[in-house]
């Protein structure tokens, strides 16, 4: 029997397909900067989308971030990748109400509110709080679904074995 994916699992299967979609994108950039001048590649690229590479905070990234060895930015493309197949699985599964995905993606977004809360030992910001907040109410949200679903389904069975 095949469950209905309410607008909440839509937007959720959405928005991991999206992230999936730019995870993919980050990986090919990643890949395409490899054997190349970094740094001339992405002037290029900032040129091409019509930013100034010599703007404040272009410049600083730029110049921080972008020292950056071949080896490094191979396994970013890699991890990129294999986050992106990750997103990819959840927001099918997600799109498709299937009970697996919604396991998979408390596990997920619930395996990194403790890394969220442990950054905000340091220094406490509205964003922070926000994504621990949207995230736990994701994982409460699917968490009592689940359990309602599950109530429905032995319900079910319990009524079939009455009339029998």
């Amino acid at each position: 029997m095949r469950r209905s994916s309410p607008l909440v699992l839509k937007l959720l299967a959405t928005y991991y397909l999206i992230q999936g979609v730019l995870l993919a994108a980050v990986g090919v950039g990643g890949l395409l900067l490899l054997d190349q001048n970094h740094l001339l590649v992405i002037k290029q690229w900032l040129h091409m989308i019509h930013l100034d590479s010599e703007n404040r905070s272009i410049h600083w990234l730029l110049t921080k971030v972008l020292p950056i060895t071949d080896q490094r930015l191979e396994t970013l493309s890699i991890g990129s990748f294999v986050y992106a197949g990750l997103a990819f699985v959840q927001g099918g599964g997600l799109l498709f109400a299937q009970p697996w995905a919604t396991y998979l993606t408390m596990i997920v977004i619930g395996s990194f509110i403790p890394w969220e809360l442990y950054g905000m030992l340091g220094h406490v910001t509205p964003l922070r709080l926000t994504t621990v907040g949207i995230n736990g109410v994701i994982v409460w949200y699917l968490l009592v679904r689940e359990l309602r679903a599950r109530r429905v389904m032995k319900n079910r069975r319990g009524g079939e074995n009455c009339h029998r």
